[in-house]
């Protein structure tokens, strides 16, 4: 921290004993910096991530703060942007709301809150001040949802839903359901999707495709009993499961022993390996027991290869999954991996976990050769080797990404996408995803217990830049939100405002009313390291646009195409656009 009254004291009275070294003591920090830079030359400068070789074990501690977090994270996201579709916004935006929601969220990013290294009572705290910022946003969204959704209904639609996804790609929508009457369709506009009804980790739901008119605003459904006849591109048989484009292949315990692409061939696991393999690890740090991961961990691996049970849980018509179990030491895997609406093949999981200074990680051996994998990291990305040539890069043996990792090589790639999961390590082509950790300092309960978690397996044809890696990290991170709508049409029809920007490079990370004013603030950034120009397009009439800072002060007006937005960015830019 900085100095204290009692610090300031010392040096006054230090001026006046001898043999002590003469103090300035400056008036701003910023004076300081100043000096020293006019006074500095020749100095060194360092290309690339300063990375902490310690406390890799905070990526993964404390799992169910970090999924929280996440989860908040992405619910606040949508409810501040429905909340700027209302025509009406500036006077109904609930910010005071949105910022008491927002501040519990932040506090928890807090050091030592969430790298998972305080004691039990904080993270006691910290649960209950996620339920109050969970309860705030879904309320938000939900009202949002009703209200805008309501506008559309007419005395045709008996049992509507309204739908949100704020995310580029379609995915699946899912609605907990207790009805004994099983829809088995679903009509948005003109066109007509199946239904399925499902029955997971103890939970009936609706399962239906997410239609693109619910990307980006509210779209309304209605459920019927008659759906279309399903085209049959979804295949469960045996051990293997299809979707028209990937076959997925297990072995007699469920490991997968093949990805193939049904239009060329192409295998995306590397031949004579198995993928989405658990692994048991030996955690037992010389220090610091929740802080750190050392890398003897690695020579402790226990492969998980053996299944209590494994079975065909869903056929279509929107997915088809597989059940696997898995009992080891005093814990119990539960995992659903299914082909459906949602990108890549998808591994919902629950785990009984208790363990004491162990690790669980999950191996993916894919069929890619490159020397280094692609992390991303807030509003980018960053590359890291996936080799052991020196000591700096040994010491990378346990890294963290945000919302995915990517190992590609020329003609093909393989992303994991996570929900929440921080801790991730690439050797060679096998990239490892940390799951769980058993610390027993400074909490002794750290992780006990019942955890659910999803990842997903991306695989792609080309580089990095020209997949859809970053859009699906957003769809599967984003989950469609659902809203059961009332029989009675609103007084007052609601314009849907959207939001769009017609470059993949650039994603449209917030939209939310300004601080001091009621112009609509977009946030983007650029995600795959390209420059370029693109045009941000409202359906709402543009009186002016601004660049601004973070901070939202006016740096430029821009000058407008009709109600487009014209924007030239740099790789990794952020760029905040003022709208009025």
């Amino acid at each position: 921290g900085g100095p204290t009254e009692r610090h300031i004291e010392f040096l006054r009275r230090g001026r006046n004993a001898p043999n002590y070294p003469q103090i300035n003591l400056g008036k701003k920090a910023v004076d300081f910096f100043r000096e020293a830079k006019a006074r500095s030359k020749d100095l060194q400068v360092w290309v690339g991530e300063l990375y902490l070789e310690l406390h890799r074990g905070t990526y993964t501690s404390q799992a169910a703060t970090k999924r929280a977090n996440r989860e908040c994270e992405f619910l606040l996201r949508d409810a501040e942007y429905l909340s700027t579709l209302h025509p009406k916004f500036a006077s109904a935006y609930p910010g005071a709301k949105l910022e008491q929601a927002w501040k519990s969220v932040l506090l928890n990013q807090f050091h030592d809150i969430i790298p998972g290294s305080s004691i039990r009572e904080v993270y006691e705290d910290a649960a209950a001040e996620y339920a109050s910022a969970r309860e705030i946003g879904e309320a938000v969204v939900h009202e949002a949802v009703r209200t805008l959704g309501a506008s559309e209904v007419n005395e045709s639609h008996t049992r509507p839903l309204a739908v949100f996804q704020n995310a580029r790609l379609g995915g699946q929508a899912l609605l907990n359901w207790s009805d004994d009457w099983n829809p088995t369709g679903i009509v948005f506009g003109d066109s007509v999707h199946p239904v399925q009804v499902v029955e997971a980790f103890g939970e009936r739901q609706l399962l239906f495709p997410v239609p693109e008119s619910a990307l980006g605003k509210v779209s309304v459904g209605n459920l019927i009993a008659q759906g279309p006849t399903p085209k049959g591109r979804l295949k469960a048989s045996g051990r293997r499961i299809e979707n028209g484009e990937l076959c997925v292949r297990f072995d007699l315990n469920g490991n997968i022993s093949s990805i193939e692409n049904l239009e060329d061939g192409t295998e995306f696991v590397e031949p004579g390996k198995l993928a989405n393999v658990f692994q048991f690890l030996d955690d037992k740090p010389l220090f610091w027991s929740a802080w750190d991961i050392d890398v003897y961990s690695h020579e402790t691996v226990q492969e998980l290869l053996k299944a209590d049970s494994f079975e065909i849980v869903e056929r279509g018509p929107n997915r088809v999954a597989v059940e696997v179990v898995r009992s080891f030491s005093k814990s119990k895997i539960r995992q659903r991996i299914s082909l459906g609406p949602s990108p890549g093949i998808r591994f919902d999981t629950e785990v009984e976990w208790h363990e004491e200074d162990k690790l669980l990680k999950v191996a993916f051996p894919v069929n890619v050769h490159t020397h280094r994998a692609t992390y991303e990291i807030q509003f980018g990305h960053v590359e890291r080797p996936t080799h052991s040539n020196t000591t700096w890069d040994l010491a990378r043996f346990e890294v963290c990404a945000q919302k995915w990792v990517d190992l590609s090589e020329g003609e093909q790639g393989m992303a994991l996408i996570n929900e929440g999961k921080y801790g991730h390590d690439v050797q060679g082509n096998v990239i490892r995803l940390s799951l769980l950790r058993a610390p027993k300092a400074p909490d002794p309960t750290c992780d006990m217990g019942t955890h659910r978690f999803s990842y997903t397996l991306l695989p792609h044809f080309g580089s990095l830049i020209y997949s859809d890696v970053v859009q699906s990290a957003y769809c599967v991170n984003a989950p469609a939100r659902v809203v059961e709508l009332a029989v009675t049409p609103a007084a007052e029809a609601i314009a849907q405002q959207v939001i769009a920007c017609d470059d993949r490079n650039l994603v449209v990370e917030s939209v939310k009313k300004a601080e001091d004013g009621p112009e609509r603030i977009v946030r983007l950034y650029e995600c795959h390291s390209s420059r370029g120009q693109a045009e941000l397009s409202c359906n709402f009439p543009v009186k002016s646009a601004t660049i601004c800072d973070l901070e939202e002060n006016d740096i430029a007006e821009i000058e407008l195409n009709g109600n487009s937005i014209p924007i030239t960015y740099k790789p990794f830019e952020i760029i905040t656009v003022k709208i009025k």
